[in-house]
């Protein structure tokens, strides 16, 4: 049952990083809306489907069912994406000042 909730808890965390509707979201997994909304009720899903999603979105499917901490490494990726928009924006001088920054916290935190 526990896998299920994953299912269902890291397909949810998908829909909203993203912002898709539920519409947009079934066209993107390429199955009907009445599955994905009984997939985000209770995760409950035949294989063909759960594997139809992990193909749909290149995501594996040990991912989507196991990783009780999905939603927060798609959270994080979503923040490094934005923050790379961010960073291009700079003159390559202070690209290299906050790369110097960001390696000095690096050596705090690894410690």
């Amino acid at each position: 049952m526990e896998k299920c909730n994953n299912l269902s808890k890291n397909l949810k965390a998908y829909q909203n990083i993203r912002s898709l509707s539920l519409v947009e979201f079934s066209k993107e997994l390429d199955i009907p809306m009445s599955t994905l909304k009984a997939i985000l009720k209770d995760g409950n899903t035949t294989l063909a489907t759960a594997i139809r999603i992990s193909n749909s979105l290149d995501i594996g499917l040990d991912m989507l069912i196991y990783d009780k901490h999905f939603p927060e490494k798609l959270f994080i990726l979503h923040y490094i994406d934005n923050c790379n928009n961010w960073y291009s924006s700079f003159p390559d001088e202070k690209k290299d000042q906050i790369s110097g920054l960001l390696e000095e916290l690096w050596e705090v935190i690894d410690k």
